[in-house]
């Protein structure tokens, strides 16, 4: 990479495993590697140099994680979340939450005077800004690639730092939230601290992350494209030194080495593509296939759970209206009751005396008024037909006992009192009367 590459910080969840065997440069994993995928030069592995934060260095990333877990139970008092989640989505549908990532990793391009010096005062930004807090800091300066590999000089470096993160508050035991915003606000400070310049922001270029299909398939357009612009090159460099490709043929023929060997590594470039783009084709099947059916089930679920609450709505429904027709019932017989006892009552009163049946209706209509005290209206009937009788005692009893037939025992012993404070009434207003020289 040269000093021209564009400050760039992208964040993900830490393979720890893989993470540190990287970032030690151990043998295994040196010869474990293939040059097409990442080349690195041993002989320049001694220009790397390696931070680990003070509180931390005897400790593998391993053995931090596992004391992360126990700090957010002791805070949370809830296990760590290391699985993913089915959950339900704003949409309604569902979509899998990954587990918690307590150490994240990244991938930091620098230049060729990028120091630790400088690496260490970004972080330190980072860590002011939004608490997370740098545990590791690697810079790398032996991976890269040739442009052409049979030219020593055209070694291109691949300069960049990889930055291990504690993404844990260890005050509340919960995971840092970055939005989208604050990850575009990280990658302005990574070029401004390490003075450089800005990569264009996924908003202005367009790009998004592409689904695991998607990226198979990029992949393996990506990969032809490669294997067959690697052809191209290699034939374009036959012919430009030998005239043309009846040149290179003669060349063959006569056994030249150089582009004899050109000649077989093209043969079997060529017979190499096919087999590369059917693996690719069958892995981007297969993953098609199992999209597939992960969205079927989803559907069957979806379908499952749509008739579930459909029979019980149906089933609120029914009850709704079963709970109707009793409430119908009720109303009706309710209705037919006092139809009847309005006609029975009607027919009762007619029988009794005028005085009598006023009395008597009176007291119907207290009963119906909620148990009050007599209204004026009703203590007058009332007082009219013991006025017409010498006995006032005898006229209440009378009343009481012509309303008895349609009165409950509780509804009579209030009609019994009221009855009652009306005679005891007309008593006290007889003996005032008298004493003041009146005869009733």
């Amino acid at each position: 990479m040269s000093t021209t590459a564009k400050a760039s910080d992208h964040v993900k969840p830490c393979n720890i495993e893989q993470s540190e065997r990287h970032n030690r440069r151990d043998a295994d994993y040196i010869a474990s590697l293939n040059p097409r995928t990442l080349y690195v030069r041993t002989e320049l592995s001694h220009n790397n140099e390696s931070y680990v934060v003070p509180d931390l260095k005897g400790v593998t990333l391993q053995q931090h994680y596992d004391s992360i877990k126990v700090m957010v139970k002791q805070k949370t008092g809830r296990a760590m979340q290391e699985k993913k989640v089915t959950v339900i989505g704003k949409n309604g549908k569902p979509k899998e939450r990954n587990g918690s990532s307590p150490i994240r990793e990244s991938v930091v391009n620098i230049k060729p005077d990028t120091t630790m010096s400088d690496l260490l005062k970004y972080t330190e930004k980072v860590r002011q800004r939004w608490g997370v807090r740098a545990i590791q800091i690697h810079i790398h300066k032996d991976e890269g690639h040739y442009t052409n590999p049979d030219d020593p000089s055209t070694w291109q470096p691949n300069l960049h730092a990889h930055i291990i993160w504690d993404w844990m508050n260890h005050e509340t035991g919960k995971s840092f939230k970055l939005g989208k915003k604050d990850m575009e606000e990280l990658q302005d400070m990574a070029a401004e601290t390490l003075e450089m310049e800005r990569g264009k922001r996924k908003s202005e270029t367009g790009a998004e992350h592409l689904e695991r299909n998607d990226y198979i398939l990029s992949e393996q357009k990506k990969q032809s494209a490669k294997l067959d612009a690697e052809i191209a090159e290699k034939r374009d460099r036959l012919d430009t030194e030998n005239g043309n490709a009846i040149k290179s043929g003669v060349a063959n023929l006569f056994g030249k080495g150089k582009y004899a060997d050109m000649e077989k590594e093209n043969k079997r470039l060529k017979e190499e593509l096919p087999k590369h783009k059917a693996i690719l084709q069958r892995k981007y099947q297969q993953a098609l296939d199992a999209e597939r059916d992960k969205q079927s089930q989803q559907l069957a679920e979806k379908d499952k759970m749509i008739e579930e609450l459909q029979a019980k709505y149906e089933g609120e429904i029914f009850r709704h209206q079963q709970d109707n027709q009793e409430k119908e019932k009720i109303i009706h017989l309710k209705e037919s009751i006092i139809n009847d006892y309005r006609e029975r009552l009607g027919h009762y009163l007619s029988t009794l005396s005028e005085l009598l049946r006023d009395a008597v209706k009176a007291v119907f209509d207290y009963i119906q008024s909620g148990y009050r005290s007599f209204s004026y209206r009703q203590e007058g009937d009332v007082r009219r037909y013991m006025n017409s009788q010498s006995d006032k005692e005898v006229a209440a009893g009378t009343i009481l006992n012509a309303s008895l037939p349609f009165l409950k025992s509780y509804e009579c012993e209030k009609v019994k009192g009221q009855l009652s404070y009306i005679v005891q009434d007309m008593k006290e207003e007889r003996q005032q009367n008298q004493s003041r020289g009146f005869h009733l």
